[in-house]
């Protein structure tokens, strides 16, 4: 079967989905990727004459708005691209082995590539991984090959993240071995923020990590289809699934519903919950004790003691506690002041502390939930 890196993130999410996806069921397209996809392709158009415009009028006029934000951000940040040995969104692909290994890279047929009137992934035989970077290309005397990857999302990948992320990996592990460059580097380009954010290795580290994923689907298309269709993992996932319509899986009702619906469902949920909070807090200020509930939580009134400034008395401490603090003890240590001033004060060397207790009294109020710390 064919195999990429949103095909296998679809299998995290539900194996049975991954399957459809990769026979090439058809099923209804999120609306959630449709600006990003619309940006993709503009900028792909604009830095390669085979790359159709797209076609604007599939857009609202909010999701216009939203295109024409992320394409100025791209124009701001004066990404170059060399003009000679500069390939954009070209799809490639190979045959995967069982150890891994990846047959011989190759230019995807019409019906690999997912940009085609032609796509079909379900005729693929054997294992084949197939990917199509957004913009790659080679540094003079061919020793080091750079991917761009454009990001349109709101996130920021950390760098932990970027060392396990199967997109990077895949994609420069390929081009090392196609291209037979020595060292990769991927440059993830959020738009939306206006960053980049790179990773770079070997060819070999690269290799290595790419080799046990694709060893990984050749294992898998070795088992039975239909075993597979039966592994259902429900979740938020659901609402962006193109089958999801048509799904019998078992799941609560909202995490199948469209993105306005789940918003306007969360916004109930919302206002429940602090009617909830309120007629809690009214019914725990008629009890007359407290209950504990599991989990070290208390309910009920009672008298929550704590320490306060006297009034007035606060800049006079401060200044005795700045006054006498030793040399050997660091400043950002003594005033560290997070949380309440019972936590400084509980902080705070014995030494120190003697010189402000003078300053400070207990106060107390009135609780009706007490949580355990």
């Amino acid at each position: 079967m064919l195999w990429s890196k949103s095909f296998v993130q679809s299998d995290a999410y539900c194996p049975k989905q991954s399957v459809k996806l990769r026979l090439g069921h058809k099923g209804r397209s999120w609306d959630g990727f449709r600006v990003g996809s619309y940006v993709h392709d503009l900028i792909a158009s604009g830095l390669s004459d085979d790359c159709p415009v797209p076609m604007k009028h599939t857009l609202s006029i909010e999701e216009m708005v939203s295109a024409k934000s992320l394409m100025d951000n791209f124009e701001e940040m004066g990404i170059e691209l060399p003009d000679e040995e500069c390939f954009i969104e070209r799809p490639i692909y190979s045959k995967i082995l069982k150890d891994g290994e990846a047959q011989e890279w190759l230019d995807c047929p019409a019906w690999m590539d997912r940009g085609s009137d032609e796509w079909d992934p379900g005729r693929a035989v054997g294992t084949a991984w197939r990917f199509q970077p957004d913009a790659y290309f080679l540094s003079k005397g061919g020793k080091k090959v750079t991917v761009y990857d454009w990001k349109t999302s709101w996130g920021i990948p950390s760098d932990s993240s970027l060392n396990k992320d199967i997109q990077a990996i895949t994609y420069c592990a390929a081009l090392c071995q196609m291209t037979g460059a020595e060292e990769a580097e991927f440059v993830w380009w959020n738009i939306r923020w206006k960053t980049g954010h790179s990773l770079s290795k070997p060819a070999d580290e690269w290799l290595s990590l790419a080799k046990p994923i694709w060893a990984s689907c050749w294992e898998k298309d070795r088992y039975q289809t239909k075993a597979i269709e039966m592994d259902e993992r429900p979740g938020e996932h659901c609402g962006r699934c193109p089958y999801s319509d048509d799904c019998l899986v078992e799941l609560p009702s909202y995490q199948k519903i469209d993105d306005a619906s789940l918003y306007q469902y969360s916004e109930r949920i919302s206002a429940l919950s602090r009617k909830v909070k309120s007629d809690l807090k009214a019914r725990l200020k008629g009890r007359t004790s407290t209950l504990p509930v599991p989990g070290g939580t208390v309910i009920g009134p009672s008298i929550n003691k704590y320490s306060k400034w006297k009034r007035g008395e606060k800049e006079k401490g401060m200044r005795k506690v700045l006054e006498t603090i030793p040399d050997s003890l660091p400043l950002t240590d003594v005033f560290d002041v997070k949380g309440s001033l019972g936590d400084w004060l509980g902080r705070l060397p014995s030494e120190l502390r003697q010189y402000i207790e003078e300053h400070i009294e207990e106060g107390s109020r009135q609780v009706l939930i007490k949580k355990e710390k």
